[in-house]
């Protein structure tokens, strides 16, 4: 696809050749060439399907250089009970001679529209601050992480032995991810088996077994440059119980000591499992907002959202003091308008179900990324109100309640883009 300049070519690399000039970009745009050259190098040759290079959307000067690149990642990532498609956001870099001429604005432009055209639900990027809000995006979810003393969790006595992981417990591995991707918010599909291999021969990927050699729970982490050894994602299988809890945190304190960390910095939200038990047993918990920054989100194709989004809506509805609620549920937005028809818990487009049309609907009125913070559940419709972000007519409060919840959302080091 060309642009409205005829100098500059908008595509994904076809070739290994054009792959690694994509890597040379990334690490000049960054100024750490040697490492960054091979990060992305990694990712091109080895970590992301060949199928998918048409998803590094490039621009291409006329002498085949490119210049300003932007990478999407397709995701699937779980909301509840909806799987939603995911275009994620990264590697958004531009040549430093080519800068302050307008090209990203231009790649966005081209970006917005291809993902409408692949068909993605929403879109999803870890950005700095005051920069991606002008291509519609707008910050969504919050960093949490908590902070434990070492000592406090080295008093608890364990009833699981952790190890560390093997490439014998790759199938157990893949098991327990899957068990976190069928419950917990934010969970993502991952592509393939290369970080399976990559995460058992870390040295703190950690597996914790019963007594008779099985796989419970697994663990990653990491000690950082200053006081505190960080665990960064962890899965304790589809019915989370507190001996798993317990044996995960022992063995990340038996970690720390092993690195002389005095301080565990758990990168989960409060409400994650082991969140809970620290947050209950007394720990230091933070929440991180960045302001016009972040993890930062936007709605790529309403209709299909909503679509994918009615069996958690429906799961939302039928516990709610509204189940049983029958009509019309408006949402306007600046890039279109979708009714919802609502009849004994069932969610769906209008069209379809059959809803008194005489009826007036209830109204919900916000621009895209507005709502966008309310279906990612990044805070409650009565906050949205408080800012002005929204406008929710007396009906639709009561559903507003209940269809937009607020969530903890945790996304892992490897799910990011």
């Amino acid at each position: 696809m060309r642009t409205g300049s005829p100098s500059y070519e908008i595509r994904g690399p076809r070739t290994r050749q054009e792959a690694m000039a994509l890597a040379d970009l990334y690490g000049k745009a960054f100024g750490n060439w040697p490492r960054l050259y091979e990060l992305c190098k990694d990712l091109f040759l080895h970590r992301m399907p060949r199928e998918q290079w048409r998803l590094s959307r490039a621009m291409w000067a006329p002498d085949g250089t490119p210049i300003a690149q932007v990478r999407i990642a397709d995701r699937t990532m779980r909301l509840g009970a909806a799987l939603l498609r995911v275009a994620g956001i990264g590697d958004v870099c531009t040549l430093p001679s080519h800068r302050k001429h307008g090209l990203m604005r231009m790649l966005f432009a081209h970006i917005n529209q291809f993902m409408r055209d692949e068909g993605y639900d929403l879109s999803l990027l870890f950005g700095i601050p005051d920069f991606y809000t002008k291509f519609g995006f707008t910050t969504g979810v919050a960093n949490e992480w908590l902070l434990v003393p070492r000592q406090q969790l080295a008093e608890l006595k364990p009833p699981y032995r952790g190890r560390r992981a093997r490439r014998t417990d790759t199938a157990a591995i893949r098991r327990l991810h899957l068990d976190d991707l069928a419950t917990r918010d934010g969970a993502m599909a991952r592509w393939g088996d290369a970080w399976l291999r990559r995460a058992c021969r870390e040295k703190w990927c950690r597996v914790v077994e019963d007594a008779r050699g099985r796989p419970l729970a697994y663990w990653r982490g990491e000690p950082r440059p200053d006081d505190a050894f960080a665990l960064n994602e962890a899965s304790l299988g589809r019915r989370p119980s507190r001996d798993a809890v317990l044996s995960v945190l022992a063995d990340l304190a038996k970690a720390a000591k092993a690195c002389e960390k005095p301080r565990l910095r758990i990168e989960l939200p409060a409400a994650h499992p082991i969140g809970q038990f620290c947050v209950a047993d007394g720990c230091e918990a933070h929440r991180g907002i960045g302001h016009r920054g972040g993890a930062m989100v936007r709605i790529v194709g309403l209709d299909s959202l909503c679509r994918r989004m009615a069996p958690e809506w429906q799961r939302l509805l039928a516990a709610s003091p509204v189940a049983g609620w029958a009509g019309r549920l408006r949402l306007k937005t600046d890039i279109g308008t979708v009714d919802l028809a609502i009849v004994r818990d069932k969610v769906g487009i209008v069209g379809g179900a059959s809803v008194p049309r005489e009826s007036p609907p209830a109204i919900i009125s916000t621009s895209q990324d507005k709502l966008c913070r309310l279906i990612v559940g990044f805070h409650a419709p009565s906050a949205a109100l408080a800012l002005g972000e929204a406008r929710i007519g007396r009906a639709a409060r009561p559903l507003a309640d209940a269809l937009f919840p607020a969530r903890s959302l945790a996304f892992f080091p490897y799910d990011r883009f």
